[in-house]
């Protein structure tokens, strides 16, 4: 295997990479050789993002659409299908929150994070399997959450839709292991991505965000994450450096899974 190239020839979906995490993992396949698929909902981020990914990879494309949206949805899967024939490797990375108690939930809210968190990798998945599945090989990852497992109050719904993406990737790994497709998950900790730097900005400055800062900064053992550390991981398991991996669940986390917190 070529350790400068690891994804050479390999093209690939990241459902959600205008920003953030997702584009960590797009930039790092690309510079891996890989042809990217990025999905993203603001045009502006996805255009710059592009940019950058062309650098790398100049066949790599972007698209705008919803995953909130099951319309926008299949019609996503169906023009990256279009335009270039299939996927190799499928990244789930999109997540959303609405953080409260149960009661207070809306059918709207829940819907929403139903099939964004959650039925849209599966629609990404049930598009792009069967060539997989042809072609004997294919790598599909899910970016959960260590909320998934280990959660906080008031996020029962988002950590719902995380642990529906584990448990579904696990049977999926068992339905599809003897195809050649492979199925894995990355549960992501604290990590310093764009919009966790978002909430910093919005601490006013000063012992205020001082302290907030402190706060991220103990909740596990090891420093804070960097969105690099998710895409090392997606990369490991996109790679051929997994080929006798499938069905688990990673946690990238810092340790925070192993610590008893106060």
């Amino acid at each position: 295997m070529n350790y400068q190239q690891m994804l050479a020839g390999k093209r690939a979906i990241i459902t959600t990479g205008a920003r953030g995490i997702g584009k960590a993992i797009a930039l790092l396949f690309a510079k891996q050789g890989a042809v990217v698929l990025v999905g993203g909902r603001n045009e502006t981020s996805l255009h710059g993002t592009m940019e950058e990914i062309r650098r790398y990879s100049p066949a790599s494309a972007g698209f705008v659409f919803d995953l909130s949206q099951a319309q926008e949805t299949e019609h996503a899967c169906q023009k990256m299908q279009d335009a270039f024939g299939g996927a190799d490797i499928l990244v789930n990375t999109v997540g959303v929150n609405a953080r409260g108690p149960a009661h207070t939930w809306q059918d709207e809210t829940m819907a929403r994070l139903v099939e964004t968190n959650y039925i849209s990798g599966m629609r990404f998945a049930r598009h792009f399997l069967p060539g997989m599945v042809e072609r004997g090989c294919g790598s599909i990852i899910n970016i959960s959450s260590i909320h998934s497992e280990y959660t906080m109050p008031g996020n029962a719904l988002y950590a719902g839709t995380k642990g529906a993406m584990n448990a579904s990737a696990r049977a999926m790994a068992l339905d599809y292991a003897r195809t050649g497709v492979r199925v894995n998950t990355i549960c992501p900790g604290l990590i310093m991505s764009d919009t966790v730097m978002d909430e910093v900005r919005d601490q006013p400055e000063g012992p205020r965000r001082e302290a907030f800062l402190a706060l991220l900064d103990g909740m596990q053992p090891l420093k804070p994450g960097q969105m690099e550390d998710i895409a090392n991981a997606a990369l490991f398991f996109a790679s051929d450096m997994s080929t006798y991996i499938t069905g688990q669940t990673l946690f990238v986390d810092g340790g925070a899974s192993i610590k008893a917190h106060p």
